[in-house]
């Protein structure tokens, strides 16, 4: 009788001992907060520090699967080639001044590696005009916000296809990418479709 009774505690002990610390367990567990909604975005991926003055002008275009950015400045005078495939690390190939005598060139059209300068004829050349550009948060309509802001803007382009835009001033080149959030109710419905459409 009294190995029962040991038996017994022993086995209501290590019950005790399974059920505290699944209670225990419950108490320490935290809830987690809902997922916030996802948000429209421009945000700052790429830099490339200023080194031949103002960016008065950008042309894009794509050789293959490389992307490049061909970066006016100096008055018609230079442009700097920009390989902007890799959009975080943006790569600048070359410095290049134009051949011009005395006057000041400018890109017309490129194509891949291929460019083709006018040249202007008159010897003058004057600072270009500037800008400043702001990103603005909306997301709160009653309280909209200055999330970035660029001053002394000289020159501005975008590769609609990959949402990016460029921004020069005299901090140098700026790639900034464009995203939209998605709409969740077009992620739940698609995720419906999903589980129950096949």
């Amino acid at each position: 009788m009294r190995a029962l009774l040991i038996h017994l505690s022993s086995f209501t002990l290590a019950a005790g001992l399974l059920v505290f610390p699944a209670g225990a367990q419950a108490k320490d567990k935290k809830v987690k907060p809902a997922p916030k909604e996802p948000q429209d975005a421009i945000e700052v991926v790429g830099h490339i520090a200023s080194a031949n003055g103002p960016v008065t002008r950008f042309l894009f275009t794509q050789h293959y699967s490389s992307y490049y950015l061909y970066a006016e400045h100096d008055g018609g005078r230079n442009v700097t080639l920009i390989d902007v495939t890799r959009t975080g690390q943006p790569v600048v190939l070359t410095d290049v001044s134009y051949p011009v005598d005395g006057g000041s060139g400018s890109l017309f059209a490129v194509a891949g590696t291929a460019a083709l300068v006018t040249e202007a004829q008159s010897g003058s050349t004057s600072s270009p005009a500037s800008q400043t550009v702001r990103i603005m948060d909306f997301s709160d309509p009653r309280h909209p916000k200055v999330a970035r802001e660029f001053a002394g803007v000289t020159a501005m382009s975008r590769d609609e296809r990959r949402g990016l835009i460029f921004v020069a001033n005299p901090e140098g080149i700026w790639i900034l990418h464009q995203s939209f959030a998605e709409d969740p109710e077009v992620q739940k419905a698609y995720a419906y479709r999903v589980m129950y459409d096949h």
